[in-house]
């Protein structure tokens, strides 16, 4: 916009405000002069003093805090006062934003930045710097300084109950469980929703080391299984991941990844999570009503705020731990701030009348949403290792809420202290370019013995237990034994037994394989597709077996059924009125 357009925008702004509004400002800084009893030069007046040497003056004379509302919103937000995100980086407001409508009771001090920010217009709400003071204060006023996340020292000792969860090592060991199950057809969802059932959960949970072994918190039920549903989604938002009747399987292209190295798999299903939609975590958040029907309509895009997250994790210290709170402001003071929803009352907590949630505050809503991102998907993968206590809060942030005083938590993630990016996480946030993982290409020695057992000289490692699990089943932490239902299972989905060949041959001295052994191999490879499937049919149960064969040799109806030994017959069921008619001319009927 033209400087001429700016001034007069400037002066448009002015004449929107009464007098009342308009000499409080002037007043606030001596040095101006008397203030006019008129609007027009009072306005004259105002636009004149800030045109000149009274802008420095006024600067001068803001306090510290004053100093800071003016430069964030100079620099941060297009001249916008960002209430939030100020409050969150110096934990204060001036007092102009919280007490300027009171006319004659509110200090002239506290009209200073009256002189910076006005209503940007007649009827709407916030407060700004108009674009003509913008062009004068950038030469007066140094940006602020970057928003850092300083690292931080854990407390010694830890409080009680509380303890430190390293996911980098685990994730891998959890992975290679989670895709051998997919193999098996272990892992069942819900046809409709995709969600896993408690039953499976459980399962899981028992398997998996939880972040919490129970459930110490009953307003925090389903804490026992965090990560047995972070999985199962995770899993479900992969390209090589497909649900079949209820079941997760892999893909033929998901079948590759028994091969390839764990931290690699992990990075994808980090990668493929973040523009999925699955889930929206926001509805882990169960005990804030209001998530369905008109409150679905208002909710922002899933993926929009799962990046936000990641970009703000690309800036935490790689190694360092840092604060759950600390992170959670630098969301905002950084510029990662992101919105749940386009209208929060339609959120409430117990009773939608009293309950609302219009009032809600960072930390209730984005904030919950965060903790479970970082806890169930971002720790769950590995990629940030976590500090936790019981989800029990003892300074809950959210008691100011109707319903929400006798809640002992707000969600099952409120446990979440601290967390440390770690080298598998500075790896899947793209901040190295590769990932040094010594199991991956470790090579342990084994021999092949008669029986279709493997024998390795020492416990294998975790890429290799990855490989050898989709092939074989475990005898003791060093011996296996090769599975036909596991061989038949991978070749029946598209896989091959040409990476378990190449696995043994660079790890077994022997130049062949045991004769038993080879046969196995080449049995599975000729029978994985000795049957095929036909389609479905319909049986027929005929009341005696020379029917039966009178039917299926008539000359009306013997092009359209198959005998079946005994009394029965096989028809397909696109041809059911075709041989119903067939029949009949025969002169038989079907009940």
């Amino acid at each position: 916009m033209p400087a001429n357009n700016h001034d007069q925008a400037f002066l448009d702004i002015l004449n929107l405000l009464t007098v009342d509004q308009l000499k409080p400002r002037f007043k606030s800084c001596p040095a101006a002069g008397t203030a006019p009893t008129r609007k027009a030069e009072l306005i004259s007046a105002i636009k004149t003093w800030l045109s000149g040497s009274g802008l420095a003056l006024v600067w001068q004379s803001l306090s510290p805090l004053e100093q800071q509302a003016v430069r964030t919103s100079l620099y941060g937000s297009d001249g916008w006062f960002d209430e939030r995100r100020f409050k969150a980086e110096f934990d204060s407001v001036p007092a102009w934003f919280t007490k300027r409508y009171h006319y004659y009771h509110t200090p002239a001090e506290q009209y200073k930045l009256g002189w910076f920010f006005y209503p940007p217009g007649r009827y709407l709400s916030g407060q700004r710097i108009p674009d003509w003071l913008q062009q004068r204060l950038k030469s007066l006023v140094s940006p602020p300084e970057v928003a850092v996340l300083s690292p931080c020292d854990l407390p010694t000792p830890l409080p009680d109950h509380t303890v430190i969860v390293e996911r980098e090592r685990a994730a891998a060991r959890e992975l290679r469980l989670m895709l051998v199950l997919l193999q098996e057809g272990e892992l069942k969802v819900s046809d409709k929703t995709g969600l896993p059932g408690k039953a499976l959960l459980q399962k899981l949970s028992s398997r998996l080391e939880e972040y919490y072994p129970d459930d110490p918190c009953e307003d925090a039920p389903g804490v026992a299984h965090i990560k047995a549903f972070g999985w199962i989604m995770l899993l479900q938002a992969s390209r090589w991941v497909q649900r079949k009747a209820g079941r997760l399987v892999l893909t033929a292209e998901g079948l590759k990844q028994l091969s390839a190295p764990l931290y690699r798999t992990l990075r994808q299903l980090w990668l493929d999570w973040l523009d999925s939609q699955v889930l929206d975590e926001f509805s882990r958040i169960d005990i804030i009503k209001g998530q369905t029907g008109k409150g679905a309509q208002t909710l922002t895009p899933v993926p929009d705020r799962r990046h936000a997250i990641a970009a703000a994790l690309t800036e935490s210290p790689a190694g360092g731990w840092v604060s759950y709170p600390a992170f959670s402001r630098f969301m905002l003071t950084g510029g990662h701030e992101f919105e749940i929803t386009e209208d929060v009352s339609a959120f409430y907590i117990y009773e939608r009348h009293y309950g609302t949630l219009y009032h809600a505050e960072w930390e209730v809503l984005q904030g919950r949403y965060l903790r479970c991102v970082l806890l169930e998907y971002a720790a769950t993968l590995g990629l940030i290792d976590v500090v936790l206590a019981p989800p029990q809060q003892p300074e809950p942030d959210y008691d100011f809420m109707w319903g929400a005083d006798d809640l002992e938590c707000l969600s099952r993630y409120d446990g979440l202290l601290y967390v440390r990016l770690n080298a598998l996480g500075a790896y899947c946030l793209g901040l190295s370019k590769d990932y040094e993982d010594p199991s991956a290409s470790r090579q342990t020695a084994l021999t092949m013995q008669k029986g279709y057992r493997l024998q390795f000289n020492q416990p294998p490692s975790e890429a290799e237990l990855l490989l050898i699990e989709g092939y074989a089943d475990g005898l003791n932490e060093q011996g296996w034994q090769l599975s036909v239902e596991k061989m038949l299972t991978l070749l029946e989905n598209g896989g091959s037994l040409t990476p378990l060949r190449d696995f043994i041959a660079k790890r077994d001295p022997q130049p062949y394989l045991p004769e038993d052994s080879e046969q196995l191999l080449a049995g599975c490879e000729a029978n994985a597709r000795a049957v095929t499937p036909a389609g479905t049919v319909l049986l027929l149960h005929c009341r005696d077996e020379q029917t039966a064969t009178a039917i299926a040799t008539h000359p009306l109806t013997a092009g359209l059924c198959q005998a079946a030994g005994d009394n029965r017959l096989l028809i397909e069921p696109r041809r059911e009125q075709n041989f119903r008619r067939a029949l009949h001319q025969a002169g038989y009927g079907m009940g």
